[in-house]
């Protein structure tokens, strides 16, 4: 079993937020936390969870007290490891040519859990509530899973 497990950040907004699926992402951190299991991000993945939380705020879908909140709650997230460097930046361009992804954000997740894995000789799971990246992937990548389908590890 790997020490390290990469979440999506649409996984993470489900963590802080209330919406479909926060149960799920709820119960797969719970999970993680119990096997004391490290997030890896990649480097950006603070200001994307950031910039969702905000449009979140200014859509009014949450108020901004509990935007505020939930930033504090990730900020205070003490098992991440943010992950930059140029093996990134290459291995996700190389993912997103070969699964055809439209943008670098998902492939940069990707190619974070795909250099854990390989410095670590161990597999880091990738978890995602984008069911359209997951089934985009045909399959392909053994280590991805669709949050609220089984347990990390």
């Amino acid at each position: 079993m790997s020490a390290f497990v990469c979440l999506d950040s649409s996984v993470l907004v489900k963590l802080l937020t209330w919406e479909d699926g926060s149960d799920a992402a709820a119960e797969l951190m719970e999970n993680i936390a119990e096997n004391e299991l490290s997030v890896v991000l990649p480097s950006f993945a603070w200001a994307e969870i950031g910039s969702v939380l905000r449009q979140k705020a200014l859509k009014k879908e949450i108020t901004v007290e509990e935007a505020e909140e939930s930033w504090r709650i990730f900020r205070r997230l003490k098992n991440i490891t943010y992950v930059d460097d140029e093996e990134v930046i290459n291995t996700a361009w190389r993912i997103s040519t070969e699964e055809k992804l439209s943008t670098l954000y998902d492939a940069s997740y990707l190619a974070v859990a795909e250099i854990t894995a390989k410095e670590t000789k161990s597999i880091c799971e990738f978890w995602t509530a984008d069911k359209r990246l997951v089934n985009s992937l045909s399959g392909k990548k053994q280590f991805v899973k669709l949050l609220g389908h089984a347990n990390p590890g």
